[in-house]
């Protein structure tokens, strides 16, 4: 477990002490644990001559949790990377502590990733069994849950993506002839089912190397002792728990709140710019090649 927060040694940061993995603790400088956070708040801002006279740690932790989500979608907008390989269903599942879609592309032989856009001409509704009879009634399950399969579209869908690729001219023939070519792209196309949990690819992209780019919440797999916050968020951090709790108690003026709810959003104002900053060359060689996936 990486070292945040605490003192260490330059041999200790650079070999881990010799432990596997030897870079658990690279970069760790840069981020302050959210136990850490708490405890500076209830010391600095919680006491019988502070605003917040009293409150309880639980309430802090809830708080600061949702601060953590605000920054995550965002200023800090920190992209998680997953990849897989699809396989014949040509169907894989949405990461476990995914949020929100970046971007998805394919891995090709030469190591470059090539966009794969997403194809808003077609769904994946969830499809209810039904009785072969005139009313064709939903069949249902002995606990009243309607049963559920395979929707036609899904089937359609593979057959309707199978083509072929010209591979010198990138033009796709045999199915594909004929779709709408505002939609056409010879590297494949995808639908995404958020509420079920999966992403769907044409067939051309069958047995390929896929990456999908996301943004997560900070906040899965990790427990309240190994929450970590970028430290140019840390007042940012202060001044959220310091809105809402105000926000939360009985009795406090409004314009206490409305002075303290301007302070966080001039604080996330700030973060997102100290966050994100960009030189001025970096800027420019982003803006020359602002793509790198292939199209």
């Amino acid at each position: 477990m990486p070292t945040i927060g605490q003192h260490i040694t330059q041999r200790e940061y650079y070999t881990n002490s010799g432990d596997n993995p030897n870079n658990d603790n690279w970069g760790t400088y840069q981020y302050m644990l959210l136990d850490d956070i708490i405890n500076n708040f209830l010391l600095t801002y919680v006491g019988d001559d502070k605003v917040i006279n009293k409150v309880e740690r639980h309430e802090v932790i809830f708080h600061a949790k949702r601060a953590i989500q605000e920054l995550h979608y965002d200023a800090l907008r920190e992209i998680e990377g997953f990849e897989l390989e699809i396989p014949d269903t040509l169907k894989i599942p949405l990461p476990h502590d995914f949020v929100s879609l970046v971007k998805v592309g394919y891995v090709s032989s030469d190591g470059m990733v090539h966009n794969v856009n997403q194809n808003f001409n077609s769904s994946t509704p969830r499809s209810y069994l039904q009785e072969g009879t005139e009313t064709a009634d939903i069949l249902f399950d002995g606990d009243g849950n309607a049963l559920t399969g395979t929707p036609v579209i899904e089937d359609n869908w593979r057959e309707g993506t199978e083509g072929k690729v010209d591979e010198p001219t990138g033009q796709v023939v045999g199915k594909r002839y004929g779709m709408d070519t505002g939609s056409a792209n010879h590297n494949g196309s995808y639908l995404i089912d958020k509420n079920q949990g999966f992403i769907l690819f044409s067939s051309n992209l069958k047995g390929k190397n896929i990456i999908i780019e996301y943004v997560s919440d900070g906040l899965y797999g990790y427990a309240e002792t190994e929450i970590k916050i970028h430290k140019l968020a840390e007042t940012f951090m202060y001044d959220y728990l310091m809105s809402t709790i105000l926000k939360s108690k009985f009795g406090v003026q409004e314009f206490i709140v409305r002075r303290a709810q301007k302070q966080a959003s001039a604080s996330l104002r700030n973060a997102k710019i100290r966050l994100n900053s960009i030189k001025l060359g970096e800027l420019t060689q982003l803006l020359k090649g602002r793509n790198k996936w292939i199209k």
